[in-house]
């Protein structure tokens, strides 16, 4: 009955253009007005593609590709310190201090000292997608699985087919077991522990965050205006939730348009299919989007635009208190991850190819 009532009303919500099938998107307002604080900020250090930021006791570690190195936050000098057969893809400290590593081509691996060693033996476990991790326990780890079809660097595609295949699992590293929390998921990439011990995680392309738990099409913050992604505990309590990439009116009616979406998938490169980006701007191939035009040679920093740069500040209940941007005439694009340490909010910008450095008591207020 369940099934039957979602196709209905999935069928009502295209006909209506109402629900997912809407093209309308909610404004950029409130806890959302755009500002220029990360296209303003300090550039603590610039290397291709940052990704995941960790702390691992006295340390900070942040990957770059298939590399991880280590970041002094106070000079900004980064020292290389492993590298791995694949791009690393998300990386989690244990409480032991223990370092956990996922690869775009699905492994997932435990590193002490500096010797990598494949998980294996994990029951059901198979990596293939593994988007984020989360420390849980001792010997324990949070998996997302962003999808069982498309590789984590595949996302634009698994977006474009209406990919709801991600999952989310338990590992238990000490007696080599594993568990599905939850499967169905529309691209998880994001996952923290609530207060109240709930598990939540940032659903993508359903624009929402979630708690693992609840079973209804609900969500705990949903209809966001971009694609949530890695959730941070904030100093402080509360949470940072880095959104990668804006939603746009053009990619919500391309979603709806299933032979052009289909023929777009299959002639054209993927780098300049109308679809979400962490970076644009840098070639004169890639799709026009409405507005998003330069105007007596400026790109105007409101128009519609492929990538920009968007940080928030969540309280304990899961509400936006403020954020933090870098819009679409910046460069500070494709916001992934952010880390607080000693007093200072680290930001990973992979589509700017920096690594930003601010206050920890920074503000949406510019």
């Amino acid at each position: 009955m369940t099934a039957m009532m979602t196709m209905l009303r999935t069928a009502t919500e295209r006909l209506l253009g109402r629900g997912e099938a809407a093209v309308t998107l909610p404004p950029m307002d409130g806890a959302l007005l755009p500002n220029n604080v990360l296209e303003h900020a300090s550039a603590l250090a610039q290397l291709k593609a940052p990704d995941n930021l960790v702390q691992q006791g006295d340390r900070v570690f942040c990957s770059s590709g298939n590399k991880v190195l280590q970041l002094d936050p106070a000079s900004g000098s980064l020292t290389p310190w492993l590298d791995f057969e694949a791009e690393v893809s998300a990386m989690t400290t244990l409480p032991d201090h223990g370092l956990v590593v996922a690869l775009v081509d699905g492994q997932v691996l435990s590193v002490e000292g500096t010797q990598p060693r494949p998980l294996t033996g994990l029951g059901p476990y198979r990596g293939f997608c593994p988007t984020s991790l989360l420390a849980d326990g001792d010997h324990s780890v949070i998996v997302l699985e962003g999808s069982a079809r498309h590789r984590c660097t595949q996302w634009q595609r698994d977006l474009m087919t209406h990919g709801r295949s991600g999952s989310a699992w338990r590992l238990d590293l000490a007696r080599g077991e594993s568990i599905c929390l939850a499967s169905d998921l529309a691209w998880p990439a994001g996952i923290a522990r609530g207060s109240d011990g709930e598990l939540v995680v940032a659903e993508s392309w359903r624009h929402r965050l979630r708690s693992l738990s609840d079973k209804s099409d609900g969500g705990l913050l949903s209809d966001l205006p971009g694609y949530p992604g890695r959730v941070i505990p904030a100093a402080g309590g509360g949470y940072w939730l880095a959104m990668f990439a804006p939603r746009s009116q053009l990619v919500e009616f391309v979603l709806r348009e299933k032979q052009y979406r289909l023929r777009m998938i299959a002639d054209i490169d993927e780098r300049f299919w109308v679809a979400p980006s962490l970076e644009s701007g840098r070639d004169f191939r890639e799709p026009l989007q409405g507005g998003a035009i330069k105007s007596m040679g400026i790109l105007k920093p409101w128009a519609p635009t492929r990538s920009c740069g968007l940080l928030v500040r969540l309280d304990e209940k899961w509400q936006p208190s403020f954020s933090l941007h870098s819009r679409a005439d910046g460069h500070r694009h494709g916001v992934t991850c952010a880390l607080e340490y000693n007093g200072q909010l680290l930001v990973a910008s992979k589509g700017g190819h920096c690594i930003l450095g601010l206050p920890g008591d920074v503000s949406g207020d510019a």
